[in-house]
């Protein structure tokens, strides 16, 4: 019964954000409003503010949340409320919050950095980065209506990363971890190569909540929305969040293609492999430890046999 009183999408206000239902976000508003209430929240974050909202929405906030609102925005999605995450390129340190603290906890965080693309083409800034091969799982690629026709034996027929074509405007990369799944990355174009850009979880507690973290709030903004295919991505972006018409492949979950980053460290004669990151699989660092330990380096690392994860 209480999700049928879920009738509101609530877009954040508080934290100084880039963009609001006002400012940025207007045509994404009128899409919404179709199906939903929409409303902004302009003071602090309470249980009794989002009674009644499905999805709350924060894109490019300015300013730090408090320990209180973290816990009633955890308490929220344990109840099964919705939220959509929005950074940009620089992460925390470039917006000056701290939103990490509440999404790695679900193992999800927004990088430090911006994404690039290498080569120009059509978009004139280089963090305009157009993206034509980062769709990591299939049920993606589906739900936008660009399924492969005719291909019967889908769990064999593989993801298809170049089903959709979109620009990724002066984004961050994601780490992701379980119980998360990267759905989109870089691609093999633009840089840092292959990383996540979009991320979802799904909570296993009684409320099944869903959380989903992007990192651009320009995406979906009135200047990108309409561009190459990014309003197909928002259309899948809230229907995952909203419905439960959307279910992620569960071989490309387990699986994403992505790369891991790679640090040697000196430890006098010692060579010590880190794993920076840990959102997928690695046979690319797998490979680099086989090769140091056929030049008879000592490297210091751990393996995951039930994750197959290099830790």
């Amino acid at each position: 019964m209480e999700k049928e009183l879920r009738s509101t999408i609530l877009f954040n206000a508080y934290k100084k954000e880039v963009f609001t239902t006002n400012t940025g976000y207007k045509s994404l508003q009128k899409r919404l409003r179709s199906n939903w209430k929409i409303q902004s929240l302009k003071d602090e974050i309470t249980s009794e503010k989002l009674i009644g909202v499905k999805l709350w929405i924060t894109a490019g906030p300015r300013e730090k949340f408090t320990a209180a609102e973290f816990e009633v925005l955890k308490k929220y999605l344990d109840n099964g409320g919705d939220i959509l995450v929005m950074l940009g390129e620089g992460g925390e340190s470039r917006f000056d919050t701290n939103i990490n603290f509440l999404l790695e906890e679900y193992g999800i965080m927004v990088n430090n950095d911006a994404v690039v693309r290498n080569v120009y083409y059509k978009y004139f800034h280089p963090k305009e980065a157009l993206v034509s091969d980062g769709v990591l799982n299939r049920e993606i690629s589906r739900a936008a209506g660009k399924a492969v026709p005719g291909v019967i034996d889908e769990e064999n027929s593989g993801n298809n990363a170049q089903a959709l074509t979109f620009v990724y405007p002066y984004g961050a990369t994601l780490s992701v971890m379980k119980p998360a799944v990267a759905v989109l990355s870089t691609g093999s174009v633009c840089f840092p190569l292959n990383r996540p850009i979009l991320a979802f979880y799904h909570s296993k507690n009684q409320g099944f909540g869903k959380l989903a973290v992007l990192g651009s709030c320009h995406m979906f903004s009135d200047q990108y929305l309409d561009k190459e295919e990014n309003s197909k991505i928002m259309d899948v972006v809230f229907q995952w969040l909203t419905t439960g018409d959307i279910h992620l492949n569960q071989i490309d979950a387990e699986d994403p293609e992505c790369w891991v980053s790679w640090r040697i460290t000196q430890n006098g004669d010692q060579a010590i492999l880190e794993r920076r990151e840990s959102f997928c699989l690695s046979s690319t660092g797998i490979k680099l430890v086989l090769e140091l330990q056929e030049k008879k380096v000592n490297v210091s690392y751990s393996y995951n046999a039930q994750a197959n994860l290099l830790c």
